[in-house]
């Protein structure tokens, strides 16, 4: 535990010193500073080049051309003494040799086998019993029992002998005899095939003995003493004359039976030798040599010797050893201090820069991933360029590292804020890769930046491709400027021969830029699968023919045709506040998705045949309503829509009331302060997301534009304000960044957008004379009672903290088909009516900042948004949330 608050303690005093302030340091802090020294350390592996050349590749017997001393004391080893000492370790090593001893026991079970097979084959052939005499046999049947005896034996033997064994009919006594005659010539006998290999040795040898599974070694230091099968047979007839057997045909066959069984028992085993061999040799110890502090290695003008460059060698390693972690050390120093740098300038300073950790590591990720390439495209552009050949240069291939590729997934995935960040630190880091040089860096850095622009606007994944050809001919151009920069500046000369040296540049500039494309297009799907969401993405799910989509059109297709224009109010609003307009518009498409399980409960759906909300509890009715947030955000995972979207579903109502369902609880309750609000309450979270909360305006501003019985601009715009001012007092706003600008430029565009779908059409006489006759018994039109303009507020004003509001008070009672509507009307006098061609051409809303000298003075600011409805001590907040489950003109208004 020490030790992790000591950690932590650092961690903290490295984020005070980078500039952050005194923060706390909480766990995603600590994964971000871990991801940046995991980021700057795994860079400094890559950048450090492990393959350098040797200051000087000297040879034995040239002229040093300088005098070197021993800068520090070290050892080395006398590679050449210890080769010497390792050949002669294998030269010592014994040839081995492997004794079968149980070929004795294989020669004298062959006997056994073929004197029985004779005698049972010379019963079946001639009748014969053991003891008689051996009948005359027919060559035909003379073949047949001397085929079974040699059979076992698989030897040959002269014919003559062959007779002597059939005519004695196999005898016991001759087997036995050859049995003791072959034991003579073998037991306890060395016999080899040749001599020449031990000739070749004249030395002591090591024999491996095998006998029945057991394993054993001797040292033989006399090889004379093993025979050769020749000198074995011999043994044979010296063990005949000693035996003081009568000679006789008979026994002289078991005695060229036993020679022919004679055979070598003793063999070269080459592979165990070598394995001996190289053992010893690797058993030979590495002597080290010590070399002191200005000990002369060799002086200028000295003949190089191999010792000379074996101390000289171990110097250079030496040497690289001790440079490599200073280096390292340095370059990742190096690295913190610039991505720390540029995280706190962009987190700062920089606009919609993320801070969250799964996009900080996305874009580290993404560093080392540029860092990798580039060494690998360094060390292998000596071969490169010999493959290619015509004269190409190594640093030609340099321009082949698509750093562009990696800034494009930032630009989609992260947006512009990071990619400004990201495409600083990759050329930085490319710049160090390929020695140090500067113009590199201009050069990735204007590619990453190119191809960040070539793919801002993009919606198609093919447009990544036409976007890595631009990158590719803004590269070669870039290669071309950088050429002439260096040919005037540093070489000062023109000539045809320079003139055609950038053309390879050129090209590999050009090969990155496409090389940069096909990795975007590899590499989106896998970010996409880790929760990333691109355009390329939405533009997929804009696509109406979607599952979901279809579910919504055929269960609920009031509420479908309901979610595609709010994602028209949503996309037109968000193009004019600069927001995701494509997000926002998917994420209306889907955000009602849960009302597909329960479409008849929502108005919208619903064909006349009433609500089915009459004669419910208001506890279920309004868990039904609820559900269809909390089902939709479930049917979004089922079918794997991105977070963004599941995000929207949860957020398009926040965190409101059901304030009809909840009234009508208290008003039902014996004791209303004991109804539980939160049981009427959706469950969040509120908008975080400036395209959550148009999303939310524009699901609220649709569903009440409906209602209106004379949807023109002054209507629309009134029932705007009166929807926008309910959202804020009630607080829902309060993690949005919308600010007030943006609020009223929603507005405007809704209002635009709603009078293009409401607009007027010429009535034709027909269609005059049928309405008139279809009116004549239709209820008159309600007029909305005016107000006073007391009762407007701007939200201009600083917010007020009110008391939580009393229970219902003061709520007129209504009629069955009467509509408890606040009393509004227009702050302002109502404009007058304008005819259809004033409407169409009245001129688009657009909205500029204004300079510091044309800003108004409090009492010249004209409000942003107004609310119209009356309010009271306690705030009025309009129930807009009644539009999706009441019939039209019911629940529009109830204090809170």
């Amino acid at each position: 535990m020490r030790l992790v608050d000591g950690c932590r303690a650092a961690l903290h005093a490295l984020v005070v010193w980078v500039g952050l302030g005194e923060v706390s340091v909480d766990q995603s802090d600590l994964r971000r500073i871990g991801i940046l020294l995991l980021v700057c350390a795994s860079c400094a592996l890559f950048v450090v080049d492990y393959a350098r050349a040797p200051e000087e590749a000297l040879q034995p017997g040239e002229i040093a051309p300088r005098t070197v001393k021993a800068p520090f004391d070290f050892t080395y080893a006398d590679h050449a003494e210890h080769e010497r000492e390792r050949q002669a370790a294998r030269d010592k090593t014994l040839p081995v040799y492997v004794h079968r001893m149980d070929l004795l026991t294989d020669r004298e079970d062959r006997i056994s086998r073929a004197f029985a097979a004779g005698r049972e084959r010379l019963a079946q052939v001639a009748a014969w019993r053991p003891g008689e005499p051996v009948p005359r046999l027919t060559e035909e049947f003379k073949l047949v029992v001397l085929e079974a005896f040699l059979e076992p034996l698989r030897v040959q033997l002269r014919e003559s002998d062959l007779d002597a064994l059939l005519l004695g009919g196999f005898s016991s006594s001759a087997e036995v005899l050859a049995k003791d005659l072959l034991e003579q010539a073998m037991r306890d006998k060395l016999i080899v095939l040749s001599r020449d290999q031990l000739l070749q040795d004249r030395r002591a040898l090591r024999i491996i003995q095998l006998a029945e599974g057991e394993r054993t070694e001797i040292v033989l230091k006399d090889p004379g003493s093993i025979l050769i099968p020749e000198e074995a047979r011999q043994q044979v007839s010296l063990g005949m004359l000693s035996s003081q057997v009568e000679p006789s045909p008979e026994t002289d066959a078991a005695a060229a039976l036993a020679r022919a069984l004679v055979t070598a028992n003793v063999s070269y085993d080459p592979l165990q030798t070598e394995e001996r061999r190289e053992a010893n040799a690797n058993a030979v110890p590495l002597k080290l040599e010590r070399v002191q502090m200005g000990q002369i290695v060799f002086l200028a003008g000295q003949v190089v010797t191999e010792a000379n460059l074996d101390v000289y060698r171990a110097l250079q390693e030496h040497q690289a050893d001790q440079d490599l972690p200073r280096e390292l050390l340095a370059i990742g120093l190096f690295l913190l201090l610039l991505l720390g740098s540029l995280y706190h300038f962009a987190s700062t300073y920089l606009q919609d820069f993320s801070t969250q950790v799964r996009d900080v590591a996305t874009a580290g990720g993404l560093l080392v991933f540029v860092a990798l390439i580039a060494r690998v495209v360094v060390a292998s552009s000596e071969p490169m360029a010999l493959m290619v050949g015509y004269e190409a240069e190594a640093r030609a291939v340099w321009f082949l590292v698509p750093v562009a590729g990696p800034a494009m997934l930032v630009r989609l995935l992260l947006g512009v804020s990071w990619t400004v960040a990201f495409s600083v630190a990759a050329a930085t880091i490319c710049g160090l890769v390929m020695e140090l040089q500067a113009l590199p860096i201009v050069f990735f850095l204007i590619s990453s930046v190119a191809a960040a622009s070539a793919v801002e606007h993009t919606r198609e994944r093919i447009a990544v491709l036409r976007a890595g050809a631009l990158v590719g001919i803004l590269n070669a151009i870039t290669v071309l400027i950088i050429h002439f920069v260096q040919l005037f500046v540093v070489e000062g000369e023109l000539s045809l021969a320079t003139t055609m040296r950038p053309f390879w540049s050129m090209s590999f500039a050009f090969l990155g830029g496409i090389l940069s494309s096909f990795l975007v297009l590899g590499l989106v799907p896998l970010l996409e699968s880790l929760g990333f969401v691109t355009d390329y993405r939405l533009m997929e799910l804009a696509n109406l023919n979607h599952p979901l989509l279809r579910r919504l059109m055929l269960r609920a297709p009031g509420s479908y045709h309901h979610s595609v224009v709010v994602g028209t109010l949503a996309e037109a609003g968000c193009e004019a506040i600069g927001a995701n307009s494509l997000l926002a518009k998917v994420a209306s498409y889907f955000h009602d998705i849960g009302k597909s399980n329960k479409p008849q409960y929502f108005v919208e759906n619903q064909r006349g045949e009433g609500s089915r909300h009459t004669g419910l509890d208001p506890h279920a009715s309004a868990s039904i309503i609820i559900s269809h947030v909390t089902e939709g955000g479930l049917l979004a995972r089922e079918h794997k829509l991105p977070q963004p979207i599941i995000d929207n579903i949860y957020m398009h109502h926040g965190t409101g009331v059901l304030q009809y369902f909840y009234a009508s609880a208290r008003e039902r309750a014996d004791d209303p302060g004991r109804v539980d609000i939160h049981a009427f309450r959706y469950p969040g979270p509120k908008p975080s997301t400036r395209e959550a909360g148009v999303v939310m305006l524009a699901d609220k501003v649709e569903a009440a534009t409906r209602t209106l019985k004379c949807p023109d601009e002054h209507n629309i715009r009134s029932m705007i304000h009166r929807i926008v001012n309910s959202v804020i007092a009630d607080g829902q706003f309060s993690e949005c960044p919308l600010n007030l600008r943006e609020i009223h430029t929603l507005t405007e565009t809704f209002v635009a957008v709603l009078l293009g779908i409401y607009h007027q059409r010429i009535e034709y006489p027909q269609t005059a004379d049928i309405s008139a006759q279809a009116g004549e018994g239709a209820a008159p039109q309600p007029k909305l009672p005016p107000v006073s303009t007391s009762a407007m507020i701007t939200l201009d004003l600083a917010p007020v903290q009110r008391p939580a509001p009393p229970a219902l008070e003061g709520v007129e009672a209504q009629g069955p088909g009467s509509s408890p509507i606040p009393s509004a009307t227009p702050v302002a006098s109502a404009p007058r009516e304008r005819s259809p061609v004033e409407v169409a051409k009245r001129p688009r809303v657009t909205h500029r900042p204004q300079s510091s000298q044309e800003t108004p003075t409090p009492s010249q600011r004209r409000p942003f948004v107004e609310v119209t409805a009356p309010l009271s001590e306690e705030d009025s907040v309009v129930d807009y949330e009644a539009l999706d489950y009441l019939p039209s003109g019911r629940g529009r208004s109830r204090e809170r």
